[in-house]
């Protein structure tokens, strides 16, 4: 008889599996969008005036909350490991107080934007600065579940909460009912959402507002937010430009071939974060190789399966998006193949080092750098490739931001082969671009 083993949540896995929940609902809600458009709506008009009118909400959100949700969330990890357990409470309640803090400026940003630039979704754009408001602090539910330990609780709350998004979202459109009501369905989760966390910090954390720890927070997440906001807007910037340069349904399809496959997002970051946390806390014991070593065999084990998968989906891409998209959307798979060639930078880690070590100052430079190689790359290679240029120029930048971090890792005596497997890394590199090659050609 075959026994069934019971999959064990660890701290290893539960992140994991919650950023596939996460990013598994975006490209579920993208392919019933799509089918909703196409299908419940006239050909192209859905797809212009349903999915470019979302997509247009999600840049323009995602711009202003993103930099500074990633380096709160990602500094809380290793700043709460290195904390003595009265501390870990306090920050627990600060950090959330510093989302709150900036989702309400976000929220005001994002009515700002409707006001002068889109008044004819003025509405829309009213009551989406609410769900920004509401929903963004919400993100530390999450590490205070995977920070406590509550691993089940993780994820149940992943999928009772994406579950909610999806359905509130798709099933308005479903019965042919305006982007509207789904975006009002959309503040009630939000507020449900908000009022949670704040039961669940009154469980966990110590209700207080602490001046000093804020400060000596923020020092540590203001490098890694400078970076993240030139680096991460590299993707903002590009929506924009296609944005005003192309059609609606142009950005459409740059949007859905921009997307890349969950599973690659997933297992990188989540590899990341556990892992700046890992080495935060073994540095702190003099076990900092020990700590490298574990990133490196991790990678390693990484590499073996997303390689492989992205080579595959180099030659059945196209195959994909008819089936899952709609005739207007198509033509995204080029961009989606040219997107697949960020797993060259997304599998080699100097970030995750440099994290675990609070070493985030060379992230100034190095993100400024990349941004102004990403703007300049784009417009030039716009102009020779046309929509595909910009993603080419989103590769070439991405692999100059860690060509950067490795060499200044190797400036803080750690080299490139004690975090990364060489070998493989650069076999499976070799290949993916010659499996690309051949796929443009054939």
């Amino acid at each position: 008889m075959i026994k069934i083993q019971k999959l064990q949540l660890t701290k290893y896995n539960s992140l994991q599996i919650y950023q596939f929940l996460r990013y598994g609902s975006f490209f579920l809600i993208s392919i019933l969008l799509a089918k909703i458009a196409f299908y419940k709506f006239n050909p192209g008009f859905g797809t212009a005036n349903i999915i470019s009118r979302y997509e247009l909400l999600m840049v323009v959100s995602s711009s202003l909350t993103f930099f500074w949700v990633s380096s709160i969330c990602n500094t809380l990890v290793p700043f709460f490991y290195a904390s003595n357990i009265d501390k870990q409470k306090r920050i627990l309640f600060n950090a959330f107080a510093l989302m709150v803090v900036f989702s309400l400026l976000a929220g005001i940003a994002t009515l700002c934007i409707g006001y002068f630039f889109y008044k004819d979704d003025f509405y829309l754009f009213q009551m989406f600065s609410l769900v920004v408001f509401l929903n963004t602090p919400t993100f530390i539910v999450d590490y205070i579940f995977y920070l406590k330990g509550k691993y089940k609780s993780l994820i149940l709350w992943g999928i009772v909460t994406f579950t909610i998004h999806l359905l509130m979202l798709c099933l308005p459109l479903y019965f042919k009912q305006t982007l509207n009501l789904a975006v009002n369905l959309l503040v009630i989760l939000a507020l449900l959402k908000f009022n949670y966390t704040i039961i669940l910090l009154l469980k966990y954390a110590t209700i207080s507002i602490n001046t000093r720890l804020i400060q000596e927070f923020m020092i540590k997440v203001m490098p890694f937010m400078f970076s993240i906001l030139l680096g991460g807007s590299m993707e903002y910037i590009n929506s924009y430009i296609v944005k005003y340069n192309f059609t609606e349904i142009d950005f459409a399809v740059f949007r859905y071939g921009a997307k890349e496959l969950p599973i690659f997002l997933i297992m990188a970051n989540s590899l990341s974060n556990i892992y700046s946390g890992e080495i935060a806390n073994l540095n702190k014991e003099g076990l900092l190789k020990e700590g490298l070593t574990k990133l490196k065999n991790s990678s390693r084990k990484l590499m073996y399966w997303l390689f492989p998968l992205a080579i595959i989906l180099l030659f059945t891409s196209k195959y994909m998006y008819i089936g899952l998209y709609n005739s207007d959307l198509v033509d995204g798979y080029k961009i989606f193949n040219i997107s697949l060639l960020l797993i060259v930078s997304r599998l080699i880690f100097p970030q995750t080092v440099l994290t675990g070590l609070i070493k985030t100052r060379a992230f100034y430079l190095v993100s400024t750098n990349v941004l102004i190689v990403n703007v300049v790359m784009a417009i030039w290679l716009v102009q020779l490739f046309g929509i595909t240029g910009i993603a080419y120029a989103t590769v070439i930048s991405f692999l100059v931001e860690k060509i950067q971090l490795v060499i200044y890792c190797k400036m803080e005596g750690i080299r490139f082969k004690e975090y990364t497997p060489v070998v493989e890394y650069y076999l499976f590199s070799t290949l993916l671009l010659v499996a690309f090659v051949f796929s443009i050609i054939i």
